[in-house]
């Protein structure tokens, strides 16, 4: 990813109540809208979303 793109997590809540970590890719402008890319578990409460979400990205960069 290139100076023109901006990452961010989100917690979002679904129909059932529970919490979802979403990763949000936004692209340049001219490059068209955001990604968001629901990262995989559901939680009772958004700080475990994120928790999960952030676990889940350090393990990426390790190769696990």
């Amino acid at each position: 990813m290139d100076e023109g793109w901006v990452s961010n997590l989100e917690v979002d809540c679904n129909e059932s109540g529970r919490f979802v970590a979403v990763l949000v890719l936004t692209p340049p402008p001219e490059l068209g809208p955001p990604i968001r890319v629901p990262i995989e578990g559901e939680y009772d409460r958004p700080e475990l979303a994120e928790d999960a979400a952030l676990d889940a990205l350090a393990a990426m960069t390790r190769g696990d």
